[in-house]
C-alpha cells in the first residue's frame, strides 16, 4: 500500500453527498486493488474531523481495540463514542459518499470541505478548523 496522502477541497451538497478526490481513491492496496474498493466505515476522528477507514484498517483498528481492557472506563466511554458514530459507506460509481447527518453536525461540516490523507486513513474537515490546528501544531513539525 502507497497510503493515503495529500490535501484537497471539495464540497458537500444538500443531500450531504460529497466526492472523494479521485488521487485517493487509485490508492491500491499491496496487492493493487483499490483500498476504497471494499467500502469504508466513517466515524468521528480525533481533533474535531471525520476519519475515513478503508474496510481493512477498520479491521485492524477494531482487533486492536478488543485487546484493550473493557473494565477501563476512558476504554468503554471511548469505544461508545467511537463505534456508535460510525457509519459503514461505499462510494458510488462517481466516487461519492453520503455523509450522515449526525456525523455532519459532529464535524461542524458546511458547503466546502478540506479532505486529508493520513497515511491508512482519510480525514474530512470544516477548512477553518482545519487551518487553525496545523496553525496551532505548526511547532510541533520542526
Amino acid at each position: 500500500m502507497t497510503g493515503f496522502f495529500g490535501r484537497y477541497t471539495t464540497t458537500i451538497d444538500e443531500k450531504g453527498r460529497c466526492i472523494l478526490p479521485a488521487k485517493l481513491r487509485a490508492v491500491t492496496d499491496d496487492s493493487g486493488n483499490p483500498m476504497l474498493e471494499g467500502g469504508i466505515f466513517l466515524t468521528k476522528g480525533l481533533e474535531g474531523c471525520l476519519s475515513v477507514y478503508p474496510q481493512s484498517e477498520w479491521v485492524a483498528i477494531q482487533q486492536r481495540l478488543s485487546t484493550l481492557d473493557f473494565t477501563d472506563k476512558p476504554y468503554r466511554s471511548f469505544s461508545r463514542r467511537f463505534y456508535s458514530l460510525a457509519s459503514p459507506v461505499t462510494p458510488d460509481k462517481n466516487g461519492r459518499i453520503l455523509i450522515p447527518s449526525h456525523l455532519i453536525e459532529e464535524a461542524g461540516l458546511e458547503k466546502e470541505l478540506a479532505v486529508i490523507g493520513v497515511n491508512r486513513s482519510i480525514e474530512i474537515w470544516n477548512p477553518p478548523l482545519l487551518k487553525y490546528y496545523l496553525e496551532q501544531y505548526a511547532g510541533s513539525y520542526e
